[in-house]
């Protein structure tokens, strides 16, 4: 696997390279692939049905992809560096039997899964209050597709997590694909 090193300035910038990361791969051919399969046994037009679904896939696995029967799973980065892997490339790392990365390329799969659908997503950086730091990345969709009426959280690594679910009060920023 090719590595890049890349400085950026602030973590907001950080947020923006994982976004055009994210982005970049909902047209990937395996993140479409492996979208439809994750989708494939549910009614057409079912946008929340195939939110959950693939919240679902990511966070608890599902058999209908190569080697994400477990889901994806939480694994915190080296210490000495913040890495984003692309979607793509996380799916083949599942294939391999290594399933795994931080909340960064968690947020970035169900992005660029639900985006190769059509949905308007986005990733959110986390802070706690009273702090100038965020700690914490995680997906977000507008829902429905079509004329969306709310934004929903899509973490897939905390324990209670669920299709809606946001951390607990604090300040976020919101990197919205194109």
């Amino acid at each position: 696997m090719r590595l890049s090193l890349v400085s950026v300035g602030d973590q907001k910038a950080a947020l923006k390279k994982l976004a055009e990361l994210a982005e970049r791969s909902t047209l990937h051919p395996r993140i479409r692939e492996a979208a439809g399969a994750i989708t494939n046994d549910l009614r057409a037009r079912d946008d929340a049905g195939e939110l959950e679904a693939i919240f679902n896939a990511v966070k608890h696995g599902s058999s209908k992809v190569p080697g994400l029967k477990n889901g994806f799973r939480y694994v915190a980065d080296p210490r000495l560096a913040d890495l984003f892997i692309a979607p793509f490339r996380a799916l083949e790392m599942c294939q391999r039997g290594s399933c795994g990365s931080d909340c960064d390329d968690h947020a970035a799969l169900v992005t660029s899964l639900a985006g190769s659908l059509g949905f308007r997503m986005g990733l959110r950086a986390w802070g706690p209050e009273n702090t100038d730091e965020f700690v914490h990345v995680y997906a977000v969709a507008a829902l429905p597709k079509r004329n969306p009426k709310q934004v929903v959280g899509l973490d897939t690594t905390v324990p209670e997590s669920f299709v809606g679910w946001e951390p607990p009060r604090g300040h976020v920023l919101t990197a919205w694909l194109e």
